[in-house]
C-alpha cells in the first residue's frame, strides 16, 4: 500500500519491546524516503545497541537521567528509550518535520509513555541551544543525522551535562575513509587516508573532531565504544568538564602514518616521518584520536546486556570489541595481504593462533570483519600468511 488520496498510510511495527508508527513507504524501499517522515528499518541494530548502551550508562545513577533524540525522525530511538530504558526518567524527542513528530506522539500514546516524553519541532541547533544552560542539559544525547554529524557537534557538546553520554552516527564513510581527504579536513579537522584499515581511521577522525570541538569549549572526551556496521560508523563517549580533562584529551590527539611501499604503520604527534623499515616518506591521516576507543568495564556490561536482551549481532560485535582493547590502533586485512603475495587466504582464526604462538598479541576487530589487530611486524604477518597458505 502507498499513498491514497494524498494521505500517506502508516503501519504499526514492533521493534525491541516497542510499538512504532512508521510511514509504510519507508518499509518498501532499500533507501527509505525522507518524506513524509524518515524512518530507516535497517538501522534497527543501531537502535538495539543504543538501548543496551543507555541501560548500562543510566543504571544506578544518583541523578535523574534525561535523554534527547535530537534528530528523531518518527521518534523510533526516543520512544524505545522511554519504553525500554527504565532508569531514564525523561525523553526529549525533536525533529524538524512536524509530520514525523506527530507520528512520534502517537507512538508514545500507543506505548503509554507520553508522560515521559516531551516533543518539539525545531531546527536541531535551536533545540540544542535551548538546553545549553545549567540544569537544562541532557544526561544522554543522541546525534543520528542523514549524513555527517560535523555541523552539529558544537551545539551538541554545549547541551550535554558533565559526565554525560554522547552517541553519534556518521554515514559519510567515503569522506572519513580516504576517498575525499580534503573534505575530511574541512569537516573533521583531519585528513583521511585510503588504506586497508580506513574504517579505523574514519572512527578516529570522528572521535578527533569531537575532541577538537570539546577542547575549544574547555571540555574533554572519553571514548567507551565504537563499531562499524553496514554503511555507518557508530561511536559512544562520555563528556567531561574542566582543564584536567581538556589536557587529557589533548594528549590523545596525533597522526596515523602509513608507508605505502612496505606496509609499515605508526602513530606519532608529527605528520612528516620517514618509514623506520624502508626509509620511504610516510603518508599521514589526521590529526585524529590516537587513544583508546573502547572502555573495558563498559564493554563487558554492554556485551552482557546484549546477551540478556537477545541482541545477537550486538553480542557478537561487543565481544569482538573486547578482544581488541589495548591493541595497536590499526588493523591488517588478510585478504589484501594474500592478494598482494599471490597466495590463498588462510582463516582468521588460524592466523591469530599462529601469531600468538610466536609471542605476539592478536585479535579480531569490530571495525572490519576481515581485519586482524596485532603487534607483530608486517613482515612476520606476511611470513605466517605464506606458511599457512602452503599447508
Amino acid at each position: 500500500m502507498s499513498r491514497t488520496g494524498g494521505i500517506e498510510l502508516v503501519k504499526k511495527i514492533i521493534e525491541g519491546k516497542t510499538e512504532l508508527l512508521v510511514p509504510e513507504s519507508s518499509l518498501q524501499s532499500n533507501i527509505p524516503p525522507r518524506t513524509p517522515a524518515f524512518f530507516n528499518p535497517k538501522a534497527e541494530l543501531n537502535r538495539d545497541i543504543s538501548m543496551a548502551a543507555y541501560r548500562i550508562f543510566s543504571k544506578n545513577k544518583a541523578s535523574s537521567m534525561i535523554m534527547a533524540d535530537s534528530l528523531a525522525g518518527v521518534g523510533a530511538r526516543g520512544i524505545r528509550v522511554a519504553v525500554e530504558v527504565p532508569d531514564v526518567k525523561e525523553v526529549f524527542i525533536n525533529d524538524g518535520n512536524p509530520y514525523a513528530i506527530n507520528l512520534a506522539e502517537k507512538s508514545a500514546q500507543s506505548n503509554q509513555v507520553s508522560e515521559k516524553c516531551e516533543f518539539s519541532n525545531l531546527d536541531i541547533c535551536q533545540f540544542l541551544a535551548s538546553h545549553s544552560g545549567p540544569k537544562k542539559r541532557f544526561s544522554i544525547l543522541d546525534l543520528d543525522p542523514f549524513g555527517s554529524p560535523a555541523p552539529y557537534l558544537d551545539c551538541a557538546l554545549r547541551s550535554i551535562d558533565n559526565n554525560g553520554l554522547f552517541s553519534i552516527t556518521a554515514t559519510d564513510m567515503p569522506v572519513l575513509c580516504g576517498v575525499h581527504p580534503k573534505v575530511s579536513y574541512r569537516k573533521y579537522q583531519g585528513h583521511s587516508l585510503r588504506t586497508e584499515y580506513s574504517h579505523e581511521i574514519g572512527v578516529r577522525l570522528l572521535f578527533g573532531s569531537v575532541a577538537h570541538n570539546a577542547m575549544r569549549l574547555e571540555l574533554g572526551i572519553k571514548p567507551v565504544f565504537a563499531y562499524r556496521a553496514r554503511h555507518y560508523f557508530r561511536v559512544y563517549m562520555t563528556i567531561h568538564t574542566g582543564a584536567v580533562w581538556e589536557e587529557k584529551t589533548y594528549k590523545e590527539i596525533g597522526y596515523i602514518l602509513h608507508c605505502f611501499k612496505c606496509g609499515h604503520r605508526a602513530t606519532d604527534i608529527v605528520s612528516n616521518m620517514e618509514c623506520s623499515i624502508c626509509k620511504t616518506l610516510m603518508k599521514h591521516a589526521g590529526p585524529l584520536w590516537t587513544g583508546p576507543i573502547h572502555n573495558k568495564k563498559f564493554l563487558k556490561e554492554l556485551a552482557q546486556d546484549c546477551e540478556t536482551h537477545l541482541i545477537k549481532i550486538g553480542t557478537k560485535i561487543t565481544s569482538i570489541a573486547l578482544q581488541e582493547i589495548d591493541m595497536p590502533p590499526t588493523y591488517f586485512t588478510i585478504d589484501k595481504i594474500s592478494s598482494k603475495m599471490g597466495v590463498t587466504t588462510p582463516s582468521l582464526s588460524s592466523i591469530i593462533q599462529s601469531i600468538k604462538k610466536k609471542g605476539y598479541r592478536a585479535s579480531r576487530t569490530a571495525l572490519n570483519s576481515k581485519g586482524i589487530k596485532t603487534d607483530a611486524p608486517n613482515m612476520v604477518l606476511q611470513k605466517i600468511v605464506k606458511t599457512l597458505s602452503e599447508n
